[in-house]
């Protein structure tokens, strides 16, 4: 992928980069977001929204613990500054589960990262953006799905960012809400990223770039 498909204004070169592992902690992740969110608009994130956005960063870097060159969302094709690590990931094809090695955006540092997926998300993803504004896991996972950035089932992409952030999935009419053993386990979430990485590829292609901001 090219700096262009990201509405970039200036043809950057591009290179690429080692595959290297940069974990963070999830306190990490949320303060990059906070910082970056105040670069991108100029005002600061609630709370809220950075629980939600703090949350899904989690489940496609693994909590922080498998993130690489600092890229948050899984983000594939040149970052900004033209960096792309070649790495192997797993995608979702027809229903089927396939290793391939693909190119993702690889940033110097986590507030590069982080300034990047905030960009991404207000240009590409603006409706599922205001979706995180509430506290409604729900809704943020279903204006996600309607813009074509993930291909796992919605019901579990809402409950594995409820996972995320602690918050107990809405109860069926006329039953207790779950209790915390019915969230998901760490393979569950897994399986669910690897489901993921199919759809990484749209946060970057040039369909998604249509403001030309």
């Amino acid at each position: 992928m090219s700096v262009g498909a990201i509405g970039a204004t200036n043809a950057v070169s591009s290179s690429t980069v080692d595959p290297t592992r940069t974990p963070v902690s999830r306190a990490d992740l949320r303060s990059a977001i906070g910082r970056a969110y105040v670069r991108v608009t100029g005002k600061a994130a609630s709370s809220t929204l950075l629980d939600n956005l703090t949350a899904q960063a989690s489940l496609e870097t693994g909590g922080g613990a498998q993130m690489y060159n600092y890229n948050f969302g899984g983000i594939k094709g040149s970052s900004p500054t033209g960096q792309t690590a070649e790495c192997l990931t797993h995608e979702v094809v027809g229903g089927k589960e396939i290793t391939v090695r693909q190119g993702f955006r690889a940033y110097g540092s986590i507030d590069a990262g982080a300034e990047d997926y905030v960009h991404v998300l207000r240009k590409n993803f603006g409706v599922a953006l205001g979706k995180a504004e509430l506290a409604d896991a729900g809704g943020f996972a279903h204006a996600l799905k309607q813009a074509g950035y993930y291909t796992a089932s919605e019901s579990d992409y809402a409950n594995a960012l409820r996972s995320q952030t602690g918050a107990a999935a809405p109860a069926p009419a006329a039953q207790a809400a779950p209790s915390l053993d019915k969230f998901f386990d760490s393979a569950s979430l897994t399986r669910i990223c690897n489901a993921l990485s199919e759809s990484a590829l749209r946060i970057a292609s040039p369909e998604h770039d249509s403001s030309g901001a």
